[in-house]
């Protein structure tokens, strides 16, 4: 290998990444370098405080308690006894501090979420002091009705996807091929060298058209050593990047942005083998599409689905999300959460946006966002790039964690702009966004909890069914129900607050929440028959049993959801390293 094909980037003279900086300083409102500036959570607690009771004490005299002769209860239901004017008023409180933060931006960078996020807490605590019975039920209704809205959303996108331009049989551009630049950001990973030089011998593309970039860090002295004895062409070229923080991929992917030759772009990782004419059907596809289609992504599958029961469930999720949620995506129109690899782009498109975010740990999704947001599209490519599954389930945790995690850093970043958001996607894009990147990641936190808790409520309405009462009793009915004093009183709690005594406000959402409960029941039940549907894939056997047993994999994913949730507030930037190769060794149990 010549001494021309390694080019090392030297930090500038304070020892920091040219690229970081000048990408921070141009993304400020949107970048990842800061996702929450937590001084302002107390402050929105605060004002919410104060806006409930100013709520409260416009709304009128509280009825009197009975029975209390506690001089602070007293006080308390004097300034804080309407409840609803009460959450009305921290909701304006919210807002306030809401718009503050847009207007008065700590270090440039809006601070709108944070408010919010203080007034969920003053209106939790105030709840749980006011009512817990109405504090559960408002808290699960309000997660079920989201998860109901998700779930819906998922199905509309899973019934609408499946349908792909379809493949040149023999692409042949007009005049010669263009440029094409390969990126290959590798990190520690000897043991996949020479795999993936061999899956790049294999693309069928001119080779005085690639313009092919190995990106290294500083500090692997392991990875160019394997490369070199693996036997590196005079057609790919090796950049290490500066030894700067942060150490992520898309810090790497804009090094090689920055001095890309080609026309159009791809990333492939470490274990990627994609089809060999994936470059050709990219080239044909964006010569036949709109100008503003910047970016392709081919589909991903799994070489190793049958090694083990997680690389089954990995590669049925994969196979329902390429080669049918992304694609349902593209045909509602909202934002597509691109995967990390086999993404093409139009470089000029690419530049234009200033590549990635290298302080986001999931910098594809929020690619994908910036992409939308500019007026450009996505399409889906219907060629397959070949991966390898996680085999091992703690490997498995940190990735998924930190995909999780990325996911929640973009939503709040494009959320702090709400406003803005709403005039560059509109409200269905914007309600997209939300769905396929937020509620991807909240949801799959609360799907523990949620199963957890409905199990235990099952079981004890099932305990108070089997003593005698009726169903519907035991939904509807607050007091208890034993016509005999000696027998013990029921376990399980009221859902329905529909009763002549009951509050007609809580009432009529009590309805509502209980219907978004049976569509989170149905909903799981048609996530189950979706991925028997959709998980199938020529040449991969063997996954129904996996399907039907897919509940136990949304299990390890909401441990590694709240994974990701804990990470995101200690420590967000930091790049949970996935170790690859691992496909012919003996995976854990």
């Amino acid at each position: 290998m010549s001494e021309h094909q390694i080019i090392r980037i030297p930090c500038t003279d304070d020892g920091a990444d040219p690229l970081v900086r000048r990408y921070a300083e141009s993304h400020r409102e949107t970048c990842a370098a800061q996702v929450l500036t937590y001084s302002w959570i107390p402050i929105g607690f605060l004002v919410a405080l104060v806006g409930g009771i100013v709520g409260s004490r416009l709304a009128g005299e509280p009825e009197a308690l009975t029975g209390a002769s506690n001089q602070w209860m007293q006080l308390a239901n004097q300034y804080a006894g309407n409840p609803w004017a009460m959450l009305v008023g921290m909701a304006a409180g919210a807002a306030l501090v809401s718009l503050a933060g847009l207007v008065f931006k700590p270090r440039g960078i809006p601070a709108t979420h944070e408010a919010w996020g203080g007034a969920i807490i003053a209106a939790l605590v105030y709840l749980y002091l006011f009512d817990k019975l109405i504090l559960l039920g408002v808290v699960t209704g309000l997660v079920c009705l989201v998860y109901a809205l998700a779930i819906g959303f998922r199905l509309l996108a899973l019934s609408a996807g499946g349908r792909l331009a379809p493949r040149a049989v023999d692409p042949q551009p007009e005049g010669e091929w263009p440029i094409y630049t390969v990126l290959v950001p590798l990190y520690r990973e000897p043991e996949v060298a020479s795999s993936i030089l061999a899956s790049l011998q294999r693309l069928d593309y001119p080779r005085e058209k690639l313009d092919v970039k190995i990106l290294l860090e500083a500090d692997d002295p392991e990875t160019l050593p394997a490369l070199e004895r693996a036997g590196i062409p005079e057609w790919i070229e090796v950049v290490i990047a500066p030894p700067a923080q942060p150490k992520t991929k898309p810090r790497a992917c804009n090094h090689g942005l920055e001095r890309a030759r080609g026309e159009f772009l791809v990333i492939y990782d470490a274990e990627d083998r994609p089809d060999p004419d994936q470059l050709k059907q990219a080239v044909a596809l964006f010569r036949a599409s709109d100008a503003k289609v910047a970016c392709l992504q081919a589909q991903l599958a799994y070489h190793n689905h049958d090694q083990n029961l997680l690389t089954q469930w990995f590669a049925l999720e994969y196979n329902v999300w390429f080669r049918r949620y992304l694609s349902g995506l593209e045909r509602l129109r909202v934002p597509i959460p691109l995967g990390g690899t086999s993404n093409h782009f139009r470089t000029e498109a690419l530049r234009q946006l200033g590549g990635w975010d290298p302080f986001n740990v999931t910098e594809d999704c929020d690619l994908g966002v910036r992409l939308h947001v500019a007026g450009q599209r996505t399409r889906m490519l219907d060629s397959v790039t070949w991966e390898e599954a996680n085999s091992r389930t703690g490997n498995w945790v940190r990735q998924r964690s930190r995909w999780l995690k990325g996911y929640l850093i973009t939503h709040l970043v494009w959320w702090r702009r709400p406003l803005v958001l709403f005039a560059k996607l509109g409200p269905w894009g914007a309600l997209g966004f939300t769905f396929s990147v937020f509620c991807v990641a909240a949801l799959s936190a609360l799907n523990l909890v949620l199963w957890v808790s409905s199990a235990i409520y099952l079981t004890l309405l099932g305990c108070d069914m089997a003593r005698g009462y009726s169903l519907w009793e035991l939904l509807s009915s607050r007091h208890p129900m034993a016509a005999d004093p000696l027998t013990p009183d029921r376990w399980s709690w009221q859902i329905l607050f529909t009763g002549p005594h009951e509050h007609h406000v809580l009432g009529g959402l009590s309805v509502v929440f209980f219907v978004a409960a049976l569509c989170l029941l149905f909903g799981n039940l048609a996530f189950i028959l979706t991925t028997v549907m959709y998980g199938r894939r020529p040449g991969q056997n063997g996954l129904v049993w996996p399907a039907l047993l897919s509940p136990l994999y949304w299990v390890l994913i909401s441990i590694a959801a709240w994974k990701a949730v804990w990470e995101m507030i200690v420590k967000p930037h930091y790049w949970q390293k996935t170790v690859h190769g691992l496909g012919t060794t003996k995976s854990e149990p």
